[in-house]
């Protein structure tokens, strides 16, 4: 397998899960190659063989397992990553193969001589911990095929060569058993493996579908709560959240105030100059809001060229003379849409929680009333 940079396909993400999946089951099995290693010194114990070698290769056996503890100690804190996966997995495959082959050259351990029953328990010992392996490890077929051929492939030499020495029969129906158990063993593993893989595939292509639809459902929620051409909030979710912002308001006895904006001279900007022009004007005059006002404070376009903000929270009304300033200055600067000069300014307009209304319609009326008096005033200070 190669080193995998970052998983940009399906089967990249399903191999980082099934690597995930592998580790966050292997460390469970450790604790059982221990106890299998301790049936394995009885039996060869039974069979005659020394103490010293029994003690020799259960240190070898020992440190291996700790090998693999270690490492996955490690990887469970560092945790599983595109950039960490492969080579974790390599490094597992390779102290796996190593365990598996110290149990497997145990049987080299027994003498020579009237052992058939001994190498029958070591065989059966062998042949469960391919079992349990394969089982266990369905996730990444090429590791428990590793184990398979690591554990088994000593005894089958061995038998082998008894039989090819000693002539003796019983040692050629052991390898003909153990070829046709692992052939058993390692057919059920492959449709098991089949079954858990297709199930990881399934279950990404199901994380993949709901997560598709949690953006899709957040993109039609977005679509409609804002407006499509300057990206504000249009006059739904506005009037929503004006309702938060009097509630809490109402709570914690505070103001805040609302702004009535609307644009001067927009409708010849559309007759002159075309209606892109005007659309391009638009969204240079939500972008100016955007600077223009606090960064808790909330800009919505109303509709045509009348917007709104949501003042939260002031101190008291002067804090509103402020803000209507700054915006003024804002919007009055020179609009170039299309590299076409137009224009235009902004007339605007405040109304103030509690003093000027309770409620969504009287506080619009006051701000209104006063985005129309402060257009009258412009219209006279122009002709003037």
């Amino acid at each position: 397998m190669g080193y995998m940079t970052e998983p940009e396909t399906p089967e990249d993400q399903a191999q980082l899960e099934r690597i995930r999946i592998f580790f966050g089951h292997a460390k469970g099995n450790l604790m059982s190659l221990l106890l299998g290693g301790a049936i394995i010194d009885a039996v060869l114990h039974s069979g005659g063989t020394s103490l010293l070698a029994i003690l020799c290769w259960d240190v070898v056996l020992v440190l291996a397992v700790i090998a693999a503890w270690m490492l996955e100690s490690h990887v469970l804190r560092t945790g599983v990553s595109r950039d960490n996966a492969q080579s974790f997995y390599k490094l597992r495959v390779r102290m796996g193969a190593l365990i598996s082959f110290v149990y497997g050259v145990s049987v080299f351990l027994l003498p020579t001589q009237d052992t058939h029953a001994e190498h029958t328990f070591l065989f059966m010992i062998m042949s469960t911990v391919v079992t349990t392996v394969a089982l266990g490890y369905a996730v990444m077929p090429s590791y428990y095929l590793t184990i398979n051929v690591a554990a088994m492939a000593p005894s089958i030499v061995l038998f082998l060569f008894l039989y090819a020495t000693a002539r003796d029969s019983y040692y050629l129906l052991m390898v003909f058993v153990s070829l046709v158990w692992q052939f058993v063993i390692l057919r059920k593993a492959h449709l098991v493996s089949r079954t858990v893989i297709d199930s990881i595939s399934i279950n990404l292509r199901l994380q993949q579908e709901i997560e598709e639809h949690k953006r899709t459902r957040e993109a039609i929620s977005y679509m409609a709560m804002h407006d499509d051409l300057t990206g504000l909030a249009n006059r739904r979710y506005f009037e929503q959240v004006f309702e938060r912002t009097l509630n809490q308001a109402g709570r914690s006895q505070s103001c805040f105030g609302l702004l009535s904006i609307d644009l001067n001279d927009f409708k010849p900007v559309n007759d002159t100059h075309g209606h892109a022009t005007g659309d391009h004007l638009l969204k240079i005059v939500a972008e100016r809001l955007r600077k223009a006002t606090r960064a808790g404070d909330f800009c919505a376009r109303i509709g045509g060229d009348e917007f709104a903000v949501l003042c939260s929270p002031i101190k008291d009304p002067t804090d509103l003379d402020t803000i209507t300033r700054n915006l003024k200055q804002a919007l009055s600067a020179p609009f170039a849409p299309d590299d076409i000069v137009v224009p235009t300014s902004a007339s605007i307009g405040w109304a103030a929680y509690p003093a000027d209304g309770d409620n969504l319609t009287r506080l619009s009326a006051c701000a209104d009333q006063r985005m129309y008096a402060d257009k009258q005033e412009q219209k006279a200070a122009s002709r003037a």
